[in-house]
């Protein structure tokens, strides 16, 4: 018994990851908001599923393989943290690093993740 609600409760807080360069482009033409750490564009989905879709950018200008893959982990922890209670769902969302994101205070980045959502989600969609 405990096994199905576990797995209904991991099935909820899933996220879709964007992978395909349209989509990246469809939602980096949205709505944007920006924090210390990163800035987060929002746009509908064109998937018709209705899930939350994310995408991760960081750019070689931020730094060497290790440093942009270490901002990746932190902002996938953040958004598994924050994107199943704040975030819409139908919409696709970018979070494109900047180089603070390796050093910032986690309990930081979270607090940024959650401003910002709040800020999309007041804007008209």
């Amino acid at each position: 018994m405990e096994n199905t609600e576990r797995e209904r409760t991991e099935r909820a807080l899933r996220l879709e990851s964007l992978k395909k360069r349209r989509d990246f482009l469809a939602a980096q033409s949205g709505l944007r908001a920006h924090s210390p750490a990163f800035v987060l564009t929002r746009s509908k989905s064109a998937n018709q599923s209705g899930e939350t879709r994310v995408g991760f950018t960081v750019t070689r200008r931020i730094g060497n393989a290790v440093v942009r893959n270490r901002i990746k982990r932190r902002l996938r922890a953040a958004v598994g943290a924050v994107f199943s209670e704040n975030a819409a769902a139908g919409f696709d969302y970018v979070l494109i690093a900047r180089r603070s994101a390796a050093t910032r205070n986690f309990a930081s980045l979270l607090d940024d993740m959650k401003r910002v959502l709040l800020r999309l989600s007041a804007l008209p969609k």
